[in-house]
């Protein structure tokens, strides 16, 4: 006597096999699908299953799947019967079952399956292994065979999608999971299967589940992007739609893995509140523009050089606001003012402007107007610029005195040593530290005698331009002479980042280097000094120690032969 369970949603068929085995002298256990045949083989460890294939809720190939994963159900020997086998073509042994019994008039198929029975008391199984018993006598129908290829063809869609998509009973039975779902929980079909959907979540998560689905009709539940839920450590969105048809009632949910998403824009934030620290650091004074000229954004600098406070700017016109007056008083049309053309041109413009502060007092300033596009739209401009208002006079007497190179048009080593000695007066005024940046230009010597000196004064020229495009607007940069440039940084923001306004110097180097219709290749050495106000020293002195990094630089580079020569 062989203890059997029979799976089976027909239950004329399951009657008919209940009563034959019964007859035969085995005990019989019954079960209308997969889901209920899982449950009993938690306490019940047949010796035979005869199962279905065409069933609701958990069909017969997801049960033989399960059943062969368990290892404590490795011996139970699994019976396919079923009447689409001819139609499905079906891989008895890829499903794990052992022989298949086509179904037809029961009469006809009680010996087949006395047959198998005897098989298996006689441990002779082995020799049915894979075959399809009882199907000579049955036709193809093709209604069926197309039934079942749409089966298929939904099957492909559904594991294909990118959402996890699972069906449950109302009690939370798991029935079907496609391959993202089992993604999104890290478990296998067969451990998913007929497990309790509820018991995926832990704690609170579990009970805010069984309350939100207790308390739903046929309407669709959704846990939104507003409050997501975890599962296996990631947060998703979950869309409940209940369904009830003819004989079985069962909810499907969709869900969407919000973990990446949630990511960027926590990153995105910390972005955010990085730059915004940054904006509310630096010494110069930044505007953000819209493209009508409308302020969106003042960092604390601009507010404090123009004496207004962030909401009295944000919203207002920029030009009507602090550039509606020349230096002399006349009126500046909007039309002709730079800065406020940037937003309708996208051109970028540099250069000397005045701004008028909320006391009515004039404020020289330099300035960058950089537009803002995207997608080739014209969104606003970014305004950043400095008080040049000391550098003014000073640079008022400089020309007076003709104090600039003439080929560069950067100070010249009077005109910068003039400059550089009122600004450490400042700074020891202040008590604010200074940085000096010494280059030279390594390979111009190489230049002039090979491609001519006409070629080497475009290259200082070149030089000149890079390093004026490198360094802030307040900074001052001047040809000491020859091929030796000297760059005073005047805002405290450049000490202790060094390293990082060098790395920007040779980034740009490079980039002018990639330029492929050049007949050369630039290569500056650079040395760095630091004036501190609480151990001042000479202009000189600086000089000299910021000449000697530079050469150590230099000698350096030789060593590696990146100095612009062909070695």
């Amino acid at each position: 006597m062989k203890k059997i369970l029979v799976v089976d949603n027909h239950p004329v068929g399951l009657k008919l096999l209940e009563e034959f085995l019964k007859k035969q002298g085995h005990e019989v256990i019954t079960a209308e699908d997969g889901l209920a045949a899982l449950a009993i083989l938690k306490t019940v460890k047949p010796d035979i299953v005869f199962t279905d294939l065409i069933m609701p809720n958990i069909n017969g190939e997801k049960l033989c799947q399960v059943i062969r994963s368990r290892p404590e159900l490795k011996h139970l020997h699994i019976i396919i019967y079923s009447a689409t086998v001819l139609e499905d073509e079906t891989n008895i042994l890829s499903l794990g079952a052992d022989v298949c019994i086509a179904k037809g008039p029961f009469k006809n198929t009680e010996a087949y399956i006395t047959q198998v029975i005897e098989h298996i008391d006689n441990g002779t199984l082995h020799e049915l292994t894979g075959k399809i018993l009882g199907g000579e006598n049955l036709c193809k129908r093709y209604i069926t065979s197309e039934l079942l290829f749409s089966k298929r063809h939904y099957e492909i869609i559904f594991n294909s999608m990118p959402e996890g998509v699972m069906e449950f009973t109302l009690d939370g039975k798991i029935i079907r999971a496609n391959a993202a779902a089992m993604e999104l929980c890290g478990l296998r079909e067969e451990n998913l299967l007929a497990s309790s959907f509820f018991d995926l979540f832990s704690g609170e998560r579990r009970e805010r589940l069984r309350a939100l689905l207790q308390s739903t009709g046929q309407a669709p539940v959704i846990i939104d992007e507003t409050a997501p839920i975890l599962l296996n450590d990631k947060m998703i969105t979950i869309h409940f739609l209940p369904s009830t048809g003819e004989a079985h009632a069962f909810i499907v949910a969709i869900m969407r893995d919000l973990t990446d998403k949630i990511t960027t824009a926590q990153e995105l934030e910390q972005l955010r509140r990085q730059q915004e620290r940054i904006l509310n650091t630096v010494g110069e004074g930044i505007f953000g523009l819209d493209k009508h000229n409308r302020v969106t954004f003042a960092n604390p600098a601009a507010c404090s050089m123009l004496g207004y406070e962030a909401h009295e700017l944000t919203g207002n016109t920029l030009h009507e606001l602090v550039h509606s007056h020349r230096p002399e008083g006349e009126p500046y049309p909007r039309h002709d003012c730079p800065i406020s053309s940037t937003c309708s041109d996208g051109i970028i413009r540099k250069g000397t402007e005045t701004f008028w502060r909320k006391n009515g007092t004039a404020l020289p300033i330099q300035y960058t107007s950089t537009p803002i596009t995207e997608d080739y739209e014209i969104l606003g401009a970014v305004v950043t610029f400095a008080d040049i208002t000391e550098r003014k006079k000073w640079e008022e007497k400089l020309r007076e005195s003709a104090l600039t190179d003439d080929l560069t048009g950067l100070f010249n080593r009077r005109g910068f040593m003039t400059l550089a000695d009122k600004l450490v007066k400042i700074s020891v005024r202040d008590q604010t530290d200074l940085l000096l940046v010494y280059v030279d230009f390594d390979n111009l010597k190489w230049i002039n005698d090979t491609l001519g000196h006409s070629v080497g004064d475009q290259a200082l020229i070149e030089a000149a331009t890079l390093l004026q495009d490198t360094f802030r607007l307040a900074d001052i940069v001047g040809r000491l002479g020859g091929d030796e440039f000297v760059i005073l940084c005047t805002d405290n923001s450049a000490l202790g980042n060094e390293t990082t306004i060098l790395q920007r110097l040779n980034d740009n180097i490079e980039k002018t280097n990639r330029m492929t219709s050049r007949q050369y290749l630039m290569s500056l050495s650079v040395g760095v000094g630091r004036y501190e106000h609480t151990a001042p020293c000479s202009i000189d002195e600086l000089l000299r120690r910021a000449d000697r990094a530079m050469y150590a630089n230099k000698q350096e580079k030789k060593t590696r032969h990146q100095d612009g020569y062909n070695h």
